[in-house]
């Protein structure tokens, strides 16, 4: 607490300060150039980055396994010298993504006070880490109003996601304009139900598509009103916008009983008790889920005449989507560099440092660079943009303003912005959301808190990005990487489609000339490999869809062999997909990449000889149980299977999951909704039914 309040206390001090005084944000940034060496005897990192000597500290670097470790470990430290280059040497672990840093710090005499800045550089380093069967789950929140004037879009972005791996769903919920704790509520419930149904072990995003209820929070802790994150009080103090809400599956911790309209300006961020908009100024709990949303709805400056704001909204949707999928497909293309435009020159958070030091990894140091917003990108494109000045709704200082954003385009795939009032996305006009209109396919408010984009330069997605930097801690000591105010409160978004990631221009071919054929009860698969340099490619991984049913991987791991035999079948048309598993340069390493799949359809016939029987294990944890309950499924071969809870007496009390098993799930059920009492788990599989108890204890 006494952090967020030094933090509010200090924005006057950082209103009045000298320019002169303050060091510019790339100061703060230390580039990493990443060169990798695989010998007979182990892979290394040799890390080069430019001495500044300003920084009279030893610099610290510090390295992660990006999947498995928390928090950053030291490897060594570099002591000061003269200019020039200096380098550090890493042992790496192949088959890994490890995030190694460089961080260090300096001090300035600020209006006669001792400022100390610090300064650092990210890197992600892949030496080959694998590629999953599938990118991961997607679920399409999809407003109901918008599932009719947009089924050819929405249809293309399902054919995208499933080109690129993505396991997609739908659900339909309710369209509301104003502020509904009811929708919130329902698209909430919506929400959870398709996590739990799938298996947990998948990373899965949620993208909100079309006016999907906004749900509120903030802005309170312990007792205290806090100061919103733009600075503004007590006009622009209340509840915020806050998606992240639906990317956390527990409700636990969130609270809806205090009063906050003192000098609150707008209806939205009125709050009171029991209304439906939360008190919290921090995520309860980590969340789980990657969100984004793309939502046009109130954007009445760019409603032309003679059209309806409804109108508008549409039309706005579906040219979104037409750059989303000429993004994907590489016919939109974006010159590789970034801009960044500050217009906060004299605060020393030094905004502008999300770029300086995020972009770098990603397009090179020598591709960014200082440039003004408009006319920039109206008249040419870069793959990313950050700009920072004093704002408001739908205006940032040296940004532009509406009518700038409403009369040019935005040329830049991934950018953020910063100001006052407008991270208050859900306004009329807003000047996030109107970016997003203009041209950009994804927007974040980056300052409080700082985004650090670097993991994207590995294949992350903006929306693991998002997740990530609502995760980041909000106390003192805790932070991953160098720390900024307002880091882990609710209001942090993601506008934009969670699933894009940063194009290397080097998509993996499919295999060519799939053949698929029956032989008795076995189906046949060969391929001829991709017109690909052999070293390049790993292996195949090959996928079956039943009739109904969902797609799964045959292969748990990528095959070497151009062939596969399918021993388990069912009578009816059968789909049968193969994706080369190729490796990928990065800026900064290897990764693996699947690629488009290879596609062939057949119709099995019967035959009197059925199926083997699948053999399977069946876990409950923990039991007895209290809340979430979560079953493991473990099958020694692909077979449908069905979990259900069970009263004593047989009632049905609910299903934890319905699904395809190719090996082993970990799914979950909340057992909150059941009484305390025996229950069992019940799982029938192929003919076979297995039972344990289940004991729920209050």
């Amino acid at each position: 607490m006494q952090d967020v309040q030094r933090w509010s206390c200090g924005l006057l001090f950082l209103c009045s300060v000298l320019a002169a005084q303050v060091p510019p944000a790339q100061k703060v940034a230390i580039p990493i150039e990443v060169q990798l060496d695989r010998s007979a005897s182990g892979t290394r990192a040799i890390l080069r980055w430019q001495h500044d000597s300003e920084y009279t500290d030893s610099y610290t670097v510090i390295f992660r396994n990006r999947a498995t470790d928390p928090q950053f470990f030291v490897a060594g430290t570099v002591p000061p010298g003269s200019g020039g280059m200096f380098s550090f040497e890493l042992p790496l672990v192949d088959g890994t993504l490890t995030e190694v840093g460089v961080v260090n710090r300096f001090v300035r005499t600020i209006n006669n006070q001792q400022v100390q800045f610090a300064a650092a550089g990210y890197s992600c380093i892949a030496t080959d880490p694998p590629a999953m069967p599938f990118r991961g789950r997607v679920l399409l929140v999809l407003d109901s109003s918008i599932v009719e004037p947009l089924a050819a879009e929405l249809a293309q972005l399902e054919d995208d996601l499933d080109r690129e791996g993505w396991r997609i769903s739908r659900t339909i919920v309710p369209r509301a304009e104003t502020f509904n704790a009811t929708a919130v509520g329902r698209t909430k419930d919506s929400i959870v139900a398709w996590y739990r149904r799938g298996s947990l072990d998948e990373p899965a995003t949620v993208f909100l598509i079309g006016r999907v209820a906004v749900p509120y929070s903030g802005l309170y802790y312990q007792g205290q009103y806090i100061t919103p994150p733009d600075g503004h009080n007590p006009d622009h103090r209340g509840a915020w916008p806050c998606d992240g809400y639906y990317g956390t599956i527990s409700e636990s911790g969130w609270s809806d009983a205090i009063a906050d309209t003192a000098g609150v300006v707008r209806q939205e961020n009125r709050n009171l008790p029991g209304d439906g908009k939360f008190d919290n100024v921090f995520f309860p709990s980590p969340l789980q889920l990657r969100i984004g949303r793309v939502d046009f709805y109130n954007l009445p400056r760019l409603t032309p005449q003679g059209s309806t704001d409804r109108q508008t909204e549409i039309a706005l949707l579906r040219d979104y989507f037409a750059r989303d999928h000429a993004y994907r497909r590489g016919t939109a293309l974006y010159n590789w560099s970034a801009l960044i435009d500050d217009n906060f020159k004299t605060y020393p958070e030094l905004f502008a440092r999300s770029g300086w030091i995020s972009f770098p990894p990603i397009v090179g140091r020598g591709n960014v660079r200082e440039e003004k917003w408009f006319p920039t990108l109206d008249t040419s494109s870069r793959l990313f943009a950050y700009g920072c000045g004093a704002g408001s709704y739908t205006s940032a200082a040296g940004i532009g303003n509406i009518n700038d954003f409403a009369t040019r385009s935005v040329r830049a795939a991934f950018t953020m912005l910063f100001g006052s009032y407008f991270g208050d996305w859900d306004s009329q006009n807003n000047l996030m959301r109107i970016n997003l209109a203009r041209g950009a396919l994804t927007c974040a408010w980056s300052g409080r808190p700082v985004w650090y984009l670097h993991p994207m330069a590995a294949g992350e997605t903006i929306g693991d990005i998002a997740m990530m930097v609502q995760n980041f801690s909000p106390f003192a000591g805790q932070s991953v990487y160098v720390s900024s105010a307002a880091q882990g409160w609710i209001h942090v978004a993601l506008l934009g489609d969670p699933t894009l990631r940063v194009r290397f221009d080097q998509d993996v071919a499919p295999p060519r000339s799939l053949a698929v054929r029956q032989d008795g009860r076995r189906i046949e698969l060969s391929w001829e490999p991709p017109f690909t340099p052999a070293d390049s490619i790993v292996g195949y991984y090959v996928y079956r869809t039943l009739p109904g049913g969902r797609e799964v991987a045959l292969t748990p791991e990528p095959i070497a062999e151009t062939r596969f035999t399918d021993s388990y079948r069912v009578e009816g048309a059968v789909r049968y997909r193969v994706r080369t598993v190729g490796r990928v340069r990065r800026p900064s390493g290897v990764s693996w990449e699947l690629s488009p799949a290879a596609e062939s359809q057949i119709v099995t016939t019967n035959v009197e000889e059925g199926p083997e029987n699948p053999r399977i294990a069946l876990e409950v944890v923990p039991n007895p149980a209290s809340d979430d309950v979560k079953v493991a499924l473990e099958v020694s071969l692909p077979t449908m299977v069905r979990v259900d809870i069970v009263a004593f007496d047989g009632r049905q009390m609910g299903c934890a999951f319905d699904g395809y098993v190719v090996d082993r799930i970990t799914t979950s059920w909340d057992a909150r909704l059941l009484p305390a009492g025996t229950y069992f788990i019940r799982m029938q599989s192929a003919g076979q039914v297995i039972t344990r108890p289940l004991v729920i204890v209050r």
